[in-house]
């Protein structure tokens, strides 16, 4: 039998990558752009809504539209934001760990100033995550008014059973359905093309809009006023940080050419559609997207296939919550978080069930309480523009500090950048009394948090370093008897600032006792997502160890695995875990102070203990009680 010849293998390997990198784009195209791609509802809606509704504002709108896509998305965050990665993980997070020591532990006023502007834009895609699932779904489900006017009372209670479906199942993960992601949204996208087409052929003079001509003009025809319009048109980018923030499942190129040839080509089509509508029939600006539909049987088809792409969007964006809020606990923003692991396959896919349910409530309530996308859309902008600015500072600190590049280089994009950003940010705040405060207070709760638990942990970890007992004293009391030896594998467990574990300080000044082999762990967060360095181990002596196991921003880790893969081996199966639980005195007299000092108490308390969050064996951990003044 021949060999096949090089020419035949080397198609055989360019077909499978090809064929993988279908699969990419195919799953780019159901996770990354549900947000973005559901936009077109009530995107041009509201504007139009927002400008008066004159059909002498179509050219114009779809214009800023066009030009707002182009430079926000494909400018942006596909040709300068995403390549800002680390080790392939984007989102602001992944800025903030690519940032330099000085910054993420900051102590200059500027340095503490760079790391606030991350935590607050790290707070508003919170904000955000709870705002898309009520303000797609709804949106959606108003369509029903457009078949008949009695089913508009309809539209808040149906988005109240599906918002809560959609949270109750996620415990059971989406690796299930998670496969029909891709191809619904290749539907959706294939149809709000199609059905923009067929109206553009009737108005095939909206092609003109595609000029910055127009958008120029509007904005000199409008004044100050722009500045309302443009907290509008800023909808049609929502979703625009999930294209960063995702490009870790999907890599950069996949993302990028679902844009490119799929994508932006489909929302251009549907906006040129809507304007056509809008051109000959003025009457449609009420609900243009939904008034793409020629018949009623297309109207129904546009209406399910618009909830389930928003129940897509909504996923989506309640997995990249999930994502984010691992990240904050990996990186010490956020206290331990329960996180359980869905799918043995795939890492990412977690359930975080604390967040999943305060996510679910308040975009329930939210819905109940705005009872309409236009209300909402009020809310919802301003968490959009927010996080665009920041994520623009970001870039830049990460441009100049980490890559180095020349000033004249990376300050004419950030310019650029932040006037389209700011632009819409002036927009939005005009918002804040008809909605807009819901971010900002949602934003502000999530950056006490993340502001109280990382004060709270520096003062602790500043007392630990000033512990009494150093492992010279604790070597000295085995030399000479003074802490007898018994038989056992002791593991404690200690902060990375610890000279000695208060666990084991404990038991040495009650017991007056240790075990015959002592392992002390510290697992250090890394700045890599995903980290490959192996557990290392410090031998203090011929009984006592220090071992240092690092975990990446993406990582969970369990503990005892590790352990008896990389260190200890059968031996811990027998060992007992000594770990330490800390209580706060939250007087006047420490340098936290009282009011911080009370909170930071009740974070602590409420965080899941170590021996769920590291899964160590419940039947073979001790625990000691310390008390601290912070």
């Amino acid at each position: 039998m021949s060999k096949p010849n090089g020419n035949t293998a080397q198609n055989g390997r360019d077909k499978k990558q090809f064929a993988g990198t279908l699969s990419l784009i195919m799953g780019a195209t159901g996770v990354v752009f549900g947000d973005i791609g559901t936009s077109p509802i009530y995107a041009l809606k509201e504007t139009l809504h927002t400008s008066g509704g004159r059909v002498d504002d179509i050219y114009g709108v779809v214009s800023l539209f066009f030009w707002t896509l182009t430079l926000v998305v494909s400018v942006k965050y596909l040709g300068f934001v995403m390549r800002a990665d680390n080790k392939g993980e984007g989102g602001i997070l992944a800025l903030l760990s690519l940032m330099p020591r000085k910054i993420r532990g900051p102590k200059t006023a500027k340095h503490q100033a760079i790391l606030v502007l991350i935590l607050v834009g790290t707070a508003l895609l919170f904000g955000d995550g709870v705002l898309t699932p009520a303000i797609s779904v709804l949106s959606a489900t108003e369509g029903l008014a457009q078949l008949n006017k009695d089913l508009a009372q309809v539209a808040v209670p149906l988005t109240v059973v599906i918002l809560a479906i959609l949270f109750m199942v996620q415990s059971r993960g989406t690796h299930t359905i998670g496969n029909v992601f891709g191809p619904v949204m290749l539907w959706w996208f294939g149809l709000i093309a199609g059905l923009g087409f067929y109206r553009f052929l009737a108005e095939p003079s909206v092609i003109k809009a595609l000029s910055p001509i127009y958008a120029i003009e509007y904005i000199g025809q409008n004044g100050l006023k722009t500045f309302a319009i443009l907290a509008s048109v800023i909808l049609c980018v929502t979703g625009a940080e999930a294209l960063y923030a995702d490009m870790g499942h999907f890599g950069v190129n996949p993302i990028r050419w679902a844009w490119m040839f799929l994508v932006g080509p489909a929302l251009i089509m549907c906006y040129l559609g809507q304007a056509a509508l809008v051109a000959s029939d003025p009457e449609a600006a009420k609900n243009p997207f939904f008034g793409l539909a020629p018949n009623s049987t297309i109207l129904v088809i546009l209406i399910v296939s618009a909830v389930l792409a928003t129940i897509i969007a909504s996923q989506a964006l309640i997995t990249g919550v999930f994502s984010l809020s691992r990240q904050a606990v990996q990186l010490g923003l956020f206290p331990r978080l329960t996180i359980r692991h869905t799918s043995a396959e795939h890492e990412g896919q977690i359930y975080v069930p604390i967040v999943n349910w305060l996510v679910g409530i308040t975009s329930i309530a939210l819905v109940i309480g705005f009872k309409s996308s236009s209300a909402l859309a009020s809310a919802y902008v301003l968490a959009i523009a927010g996080t665009m600015a920041i994520t623009t500072f970001a870039f830049h600190i990460v441009a100049r500090e980490v890559w180095e590049w020349p000033l004249y280089k990376v300050l004419p994009l950030t310019i650029t950048f932040l006037i389209v950003d700011i632009s819409f940010l002036i927009g939005t705040s005009s918002h804040i009394l008809d909605g807009g405060w819901v971010p900002i207070a949602l934003g502000a709760l999530v950056f006490a948090v993340m502001a109280i638990w990382r004060a709270g942990n520096r003062a602790l970890n500043r007392r630990m370093r000033e512990s009494t007992r150093t492992w010279q004293d604790i070597y000295q009391g085995l030399e000479t008897g003074e802490i007898a030896s018994v038989p056992g594998i002791a593991i404690f467990m200690a902060s990375p600032a610890e000279m000695v574990p208060a666990a084991l300080i404990s038991h040495v000044t009650v017991m007056h006792s240790l075990p015959e082999e002592v392992v002390v762990v510290t697992v250090k967060s890394d700045t890599q997502p995903i980290s490959s360095t192996p557990a290392l181990c410090d031998h203090i002596s011929d009984r006592l160890c220090r071992v240092t196991i690092h975990a990446g921003y993406m990582e969970s880790i369990n503990l005892p695995e590790v352990l008896e893969r990389e260190v200890l081996g059968e031996k811990e199966k027998t060992a007992t875990y000594y770990l330490s639980e800390r209580h706060f005195l939250a007087s006047n007299t420490g340098s936290l102070g009282h009011r911080t000092e009370a909170l930071f108490e009740i974070l602590h308390r409420n965080s899941v203990a170590p021996t769920e969050f590291y899964g160590l064996p419940y039947d073979r951990v001790i625990t000691i009680g310390t008390r601290i003044d912070l």
